[in-house]
């Protein structure tokens, strides 16, 4: 009967497992290290209930030998006719993989990866108040204010803040927000203040065993530059050096490269390697307030004036001017009720909200083509509105809840009690089919050039017991097996 599974990695105990260790696969291993690879072995009762307890092994060669006959004797194999096997081209690549001995499974299951997006901190009556994202926009953070609109409170202004060290933070931009009578917003107010702005870096420094390092003070909602758990895994946002000495030269790792210094070194090379490094992480850092905000498309338009500490910076000033500007953006309505809303949004597109009682039902039309997504019908429209809008929950009735499927992406929540509210971390759920391993095949071989069934020492053809193509090999590889003589046979084919 043929069957066909697909193999992909497995966090139980399985009959089949991913690259096995070779002395697990043979009798004798003596001449055989980085000449045969075992990429999968399973039990036989895998491929059939008659072969349970019997070991198949689908094992890598060089690619000159499209044949090996193994033996089975006391549960491994034995290599029966000698070859000449070279070192398998690919072994280093394999070893640069890392891979690792591991279970697989037949099923695809679903999984889930977890993606930072942002962290919000929350007022103890449930207000967003900030808003933050280190993945994005690591200086960057959204501060909201409310007042009562028809009866319930609604975010007046959001400001859009960026980090301007010493705990101190700059207003760049202002949104206000204007309501009609029955708490809808009708439009939308930004105010961009112009003027100088100087923005300080303070540059931290910690002594190690064998030197120091250099890291800079961030912004009060910074979250550590790696946590898995949170699906935080990029590193290139904080900025961070190590020094270290060796005896005839230091060794510097800063923002992902590594340099090698010749003593004699001077601190005040230290410091420039320093400055140099950090001016680039300011300017990447801040590069789209940078560039739309201060329309500023070149380093040489920021001046930097380093203050020192025994030749090192200490703090670094960055001094920059952004013009003053003032927009309207209104929104226009075509149906407006509390029970269905259907409005041009400002980037482009049609709103149509539709209140259900136990749910709003959004739907979003524009010209890549039309979405659907449903809010918690606790909200009114109104507050529906804004939600989109900001893109952000601006109200949290229940800071339990673990899981929220209602909004075009689904979306995780972590829930910390600070000291003057709660903090909301929140994660994109996205929904994976695990990495396959390859495709194992039984019933009847299916060939990539002619047909090589081997055959026994009597002459009979050997049974088929499976077909590997797997995604670390090009090609196929062939099982067959002779109960009588306990002699099992592999062939390789490429196209």
């Amino acid at each position: 009967m043929e069957k066909e599974f697909i193999l992909s990695p497995s966090k139980k105990k399985s009959k089949i497992e991913g690259f096995p260790s070779l002395k697990s696969c043979l009798n004798d291993t003596k001449g055989f290290k980085k000449k045969l690879l075992p990429i999968v072995k399973l039990d036989g009762g895998v491929v059939n209930e008659k072969w349970e307890g019997i070991p198949f092994t689908f094992i890598i060669q060089n690619v000159d030998v499209s044949r090996m006959d193994f033996r089975l004797e006391d549960q491994k194999y034995r290599l029966l006719a000698p070859l000449k096997l070279e070192k398998i081209d690919e072994f280093e690549e394999y070893e640069d993989m890392g891979v690792k001995r591991k279970h697989l499974q037949t099923s695809v299951d679903k999984i889930e990866e977890l993606n930072y997006k942002q962290v919000d901190h929350y007022s103890n009556d449930g207000l967003l108040m900030q808003s933050g994202s280190y993945s994005y926009s690591p200086q960057k953070r959204l501060v909201y204010s409310y007042n009562k609109v028809g009866g319930a409170l609604m975010p007046v202004t959001k400001i859009v803040q960026y980090y301007k060290g010493n705990g101190e933070w700059l207003d760049s931009e202002l949104h206000t927000y204007h309501y009609d009578a029955d708490g809808f917003i009708e439009g939308i107010t930004i105010h961009q203040p112009g003027g100088d702005i100087k923005i300080t870096e303070k540059i931290l420094y910690k002594k190690t065993r064998k030197g120091f390092t250099a890291s800079k003070e961030l912004a009060s909602h910074i979250l550590p530059a790696i946590d898995k758990n949170l699906g935080v895994t990029y590193t290139r946002i904080p900025f961070s050096a190590k020094f270290e000495e060796e005896e005839d030269a230091w060794y510097l790792e800063i923002e992902g490269r590594s340099i090698t210094l010749k003593k004699p070194v001077t601190n005040a090379d230290y410091g420039d390697m320093i400055y140099r490094h950090a001016f680039n992480h300011f300017y990447d850092s801040y590069s789209g307030f940078l560039k739309y905000t201060c329309k500023i498309e070149r380093q040489d338009e920021i001046q930097a004036k380093v203050n020192e500490n025994d030749s090192l910076p200490d703090t670094i000033e960055y001094t920059f001017s952004f013009p003053e500007e003032t927009s309207d953006a209104p929104l226009e309505y075509t149906v407006k009720s509390n029970k269905k809303v259907v409005m041009q949004w400002k980037w482009g597109g049609k709103y149509t909200f539709e209140h259900l009682g136990n749910e709003i039902q959004v739907t979003s039309e524009n010209r890549y083509g039309t979405g659907q997504f449903v809010l918690s019908g606790q909200y009114t429209l109104q507050q529906a509105i804004m939600i989109v809008h900001t893109e952000s929950y601006l109200w949290c009735s229940n800071f339990e809840q673990e899981r929220v499927f209602d909004w075009p992406r689904e979306l995780k929540f972590i829930y910390n009690k600070t000291e003057n509210g709660i903090e909301r971390i929140m994660q994109e759920v996205e929904i994976k089919d695990n990495p396959t391993e390859g495709t194992l095949r039984t019933g009847e071989p299916d060939w990539l050039q002619s047909d090589e069934t081997p055959h026994d020492p009597d002459g009979q053809e050997m049974e088929f017991v499976a077909q590997l193509d797997h995604d670390h090999m090009f090609g196929s590889l062939f099982l067959f097996y002779s109960e009588k003589h306990q002699i099992v046979s592999q062939v390789f084919q490429c196209t």
